[in-house]
């Protein structure tokens, strides 16, 4: 995986291929959701949930809680 800004949506398919994108996306934000580190190093990092894409440092933090997709 390269490590870039992606769409929250385009991040979210990588993670879930089969699903549609709204569903993709709700499922990975019940994933950040549900775990706490992971909210807390977002939170570090100035995340905006109203932004439309995740900065390389925010999927970095993703990628290192929830693995690779």
């Amino acid at each position: 995986m390269k490590l870039r800004p992606y769409g929250k949506a385009e991040l979210a398919l990588l993670y879930l291929p089969c699903s549609s994108p709204e569903t993709a996306q709700k499922t990975l934000y019940r994933w950040i959701i549900g775990c706490p580190s992971l909210m807390e190093e977002l939170k570090k990092l100035n995340y905006n949930p109203k932004r439309r894409t995740f900065l390389i440092p925010e999927v970095e933090a993703i990628v290192k809680h929830l693995g690779e997709p």
